[in-house]
């Protein structure tokens, strides 16, 4: 059975229209949002690209008082229902806008979950080439995207991506490829995570550590 939204994360959303509650259930449903969350440290400041609703945001934020996360997201629609669920929280905050226009800080971790097969290969590049250039020094960079096997589930991935995305294409990379694109910004993939486990679509983590200069 796929994991239902916990109780206190939904009520942060509240009220909720009829669309943001489905795509919040689902979204939860289908994303390992915890596994990703149990890969984090415990402490730290965390920026979150492509943050959406800022679900995977507010589960580490509330998981971890010593985390400070920043969210980012294209979607101003997206950004305004995600602003709505801080209630007040001083350790999690949401920006609409691109991550190319972020003040320069320093992190010591950046997330992504299924934000780089939105990207073709020049956006990716500026945007990876960003992210590393914000990650302290052997700061650390997870990325949950798609894996092309098995392809019953890629397939099932495609359908699903298309009806919660309509617009636009998307750019599905195998490990290879993601590897190659990694390593050209100083990023070294050192664990990869099978995250398909109870789930219907080719879900896999990258467990990226910035080179030292």
């Amino acid at each position: 059975m796929l994991p239902k939204i916990p109780p206190y994360l939904l009520e942060l959303y509240k009220p909720l229209s009829n669309w943001e509650s489905f795509y919040l259930r689902t979204r939860w449903r289908l994303c390992p949002y915890e596994l990703v969350e149990s890969l984090l440290p415990q402490r730290g400041k965390i920026l979150d690209v492509g943050c959406g609703y800022g679900l995977l945001a507010n589960l580490i934020a509330s998981k971890c008082r010593a985390r400070s996360v920043v969210g980012i997201d294209l979607s101003a629609s997206r950004v305004r229902v995600a602003k709505r669920s801080v209630k007040g929280r001083s350790n999690i905050m949401f920006l609409y806008g691109d991550v190319e226009s972020l003040e320069i800080a320093q992190y010591d971790l950046v997330v992504m979950t299924d934000v780089l097969h939105h990207m073709d290969e020049s956006k990716a590049k500026i945007v990876l080439e960003r992210i590393s250039f914000s990650l302290r020094r052997n700061g650390v960079l997870v990325i949950l995207d798609v894996e092309k096997e098995p392809f019953w589930k890629f397939y099932i991935t495609y359908v699903i991506d298309r009806f919660l995305n309509p617009e636009g294409r998307l750019y599905y990379r195998s490990v290879p490829e993601m590897g190659r694109l990694l390593q050209s910004f100083s990023l070294a993939v050192e664990k990869i995570i099978p995250a398909d486990k109870g789930l219907p679509l080719s879900d896999i983590i990258y467990l990226c550590k910035k080179k030292r200069d």
